[in-house]
């Protein structure tokens, strides 16, 4: 099949995450099933560290944190692939939680890869205690992603396929381990405290006896869901009358590689991903548009990292309530800055992205310009991002300052002529700077708040 007449479409967080990609896959599955196309989402990494949050058409918000969006399309098939590490107990509780919300409608066909890595209790123990050691876990979610993720790497993994088909002997081993190096680090795994999913409560990992026994029902719970992918995918990715949608966890400046170290997470988190988690079926670059969501006049950021373009709080203090800038799994309040060029033209670039998805155009304020930095200098000579803090703290930011437009205007605005003029000058500028053309932008919180610019 020719690349071009191949209905397909990627998303990814194009700067540090909670840009909104939740409701712009969900747009973008139902504009597949109005073509009547049978829609395949497929999420590639991360794991119950993600979270982001739906409204739906009653005004309902849920939030999805293993679950891809597009599950509440029971004419849909999300995948969980086999680059995520899946908690089963959270996941259990998610997918219930999921039918509740649905009722009666349904949710879609729901497909786990056999070979997806588990990231269990004994990896959140772990990355609890090494919190605790010399800062080793700055960043961390207390999901135990970046262990879980860490056991691949150190030939360790347990899958999905394991638990499924109970392997007592592989699961003794894995607590054992776990058990063992907890122990070096001064800590009891039976008597850990844990987070859990819908809960307020932290919980026990357990003795070996209990958590096995924990992780069997568990296993129960999942395996109806859990399936060989690699021969789904094989089937269904050539099929012209299937349509794919690609959603990415977290965001490129997370990713392990072009993130500010360590404040990143575990996993790939740009397109290229998706080559090893389909085992080479399906190559990124074939798909047809890999869209980067960004913020359009500001950026957000959780963690320790510094951003050189930090914003005055006074002004950051009152988008953070506007945009509810609050992290959907860990309600952490998110730090605000200013537009920070220098960082996405590279984000844009590492990430293989050739079309922007622009959230929150409705973040304006009157006589207020829109302030945006657009190159970095160390003692007055040019330089672009690196991901490196030590060197992001000694970059200049240099600003221009681009007029606003008004917020009821922008919110009332039904096709790109109804923009204001500042607006689309805005993003013909962020465009060319970016070098790829703005191919939606959302002009409010409410689900028909968008506007499709060119060919999405």
């Amino acid at each position: 099949m020719n690349i071009n007449e191949r209905v397909s479409a990627a998303f990814c967080g194009g700067a540090y995450g909670d840009e909104g990609k939740g409701r712009i896959v969900d747009e973008q599955v139902n504009k597949y099933l109005k073509l009547g196309k049978h829609v395949i989402v497929y999420r590639d990494n991360g794991g119950a560290n993600a979270g982001h949050t739906l409204e739906l058409p009653d005004g309902r918000r849920v939030a999805l944190h293993q679950l891809p969006s597009g599950v509440l399309y029971p004419e849909v098939m999300v995948i969980l692939g086999k680059s995520m590490v899946i908690h089963p107990g959270d996941l259990a509780v998610e997918i219930n939680e999921i039918k509740e919300v649905a009722g009666k409608n349904g949710i879609a066909d729901i497909k786990i890869d056999e070979m997806a890595s588990l990231a269990l209790d004994t990896h959140r123990a772990m990355e609890n205690v090494l919190k605790k050691w010399q800062e080793g876990g700055r960043g961390a979610t207390g999901r135990g992603i970046s262990p879980a993720y860490a056991d691949i790497l150190l030939r360790q993994t347990l899958r999905v396929r394991d638990i499924v088909n109970f392997d007592e002997a592989k699961v003794r081993e894995h607590y054992r381990l776990y058990q063992a190096m907890i122990a070096g680090l001064g800590a009891n795994l039976s008597e850990a405290e844990v987070v859990a999913y819908k809960s307020d409560n932290p919980v026990l990992v357990g003795t070996e006896d209990e958590f096995i026994e924990r992780l069997k029902k568990q296993a129960e719970l999942i395996s109806p869901y859990v399936t060989d992918v690699h021969k789904i995918l094989e089937q269904t990715w050539p099929d012209p009358n299937n349509a794919f949608v690609f959603e990415k966890a977290q965001a490129i400046g997370l990713d392990p590689r072009f993130g500010v170290y360590s404040d990143v997470t575990a996993s790939d988190t740009t397109f290229g991903g998706i080559l090893g988690s389909t085992e080479g079926i399906i190559d990124p670059l074939e798909i047809k548009i890999r869209a980067s969501v960004l913020k359009a006049t500001y950026m957000s950021s959780v963690g320790t990292r510094v951003l050189p373009t930090k914003m005055d709080e006074t002004l950051a203090n009152i988008i953070r309530e506007d945009a509810k800038e609050y992290g959907a799994t860990t309600k952490r309040p998110r730090g605000i800055a200013y537009l920070d060029l220098p960082t996405l033209r590279f984000f844009t670039k590492v990430g293989q992205v050739n079309k922007l998805v622009l959230t929150h155009m409705d973040i304006v304020y009157p006589d207020l310009p829109i302030k945006v930095c657009t190159r970095y200098t160390i003692d007055d000579e040019e330089c672009g991002y690196r991901p490196d803090q030590e060197f992001l703290s000694r970059v200049t930011p240099h600003y221009i300052e681009l007029p606003t437009w008004d917020r009821s205007e922008i919110q009332r605005a039904k096709k790109p002529s109804n923009l204001p003029k500042n607006a689309r000058h805005f993003l013909d500028f962020i465009s060319d700077e970016l070098n790829a053309p703005v191919a939606m932008i959302t002009t409010g919180p409410k689900r028909d708040q968008s506007i499709v610019l060119s060919e999405i």
